[in-house]
């Protein structure tokens, strides 16, 4: 008796890689793409910052299967709030005596948290202090996921390891782009 081989879904455990088109929902306008050759990648229930509601869409889908889900802010990036918004001492941002030339208002610095975490921040005022927003650049809006399921497998323990799986809105698979979209590993 032959032994058939079973078709791979996505659920708890597994290695999932995966391409999509993000679209803001009430402008049709791309919002973000993943690179052809760097899908984003997640461990299903296990990696942090992944977006509920897309990781509820792909939930039991296999490879080469397709998804579409709209999600509104409170399923995808949250609503912005003022908990994100921070007044910083200039000096964090000196140097050789002066403010460095890229802290500029509308400009993305990355930074770290205190618990040594790569966050992005957008430079809204320069004052006394440096007031910034750390707001998911998408919060607020309501947003369309078209993508398709390029890997399922069981997740090994390097998948399952902090260095491993980025996922969830950001593209570069394992973070290597530095992708900013709110992911943890920006």
């Amino acid at each position: 008796m032959e032994k058939q081989n079973k078709r791979e879904v996505v659920g708890p455990g597994k290695y999932v890689a995966y391409s999509y088109k993000l679209y803001n929902e009430a402008d049709g306008k791309l919002l973000f793409e993943t690179p052809k050759d760097a899908p984003d990648e997640m461990v299903f229930g296990m990696t942090p910052s992944i977006v509920p509601g897309l990781m509820a869409a792909m939930e039991g889908l296999g490879k080469g299967d397709k998804f579409e889900v709209t999600l509104p802010p409170v399923a995808a990036f949250g609503d912005p709030s003022s908990e994100f918004i921070m007044e910083l001492d200039k000096d964090i941002f000196m140097r050789d005596g002066k403010l460095a030339d890229e802290v500029k208002v509308g400009a993305v610095l990355p930074m770290m948290t205190a618990d040594n975490l790569r966050v992005e921040g957008r430079v809204i005022e320069i004052g006394d202090k440096v007031k910034m927003d750390f707001n998911h650049p998408f919060a607020g809006l309501t947003v369309r996921y078209n993508g398709i399921i390029d890997e399922v497998r069981d997740a090994t323990p390097e998948d399952m390891s902090p260095q491993g799986c980025c996922g969830g809105g950001c593209g570069g698979g394992s973070c290597g782009s530095g992708c900013g979209e709110g992911c943890g590993c920006s």
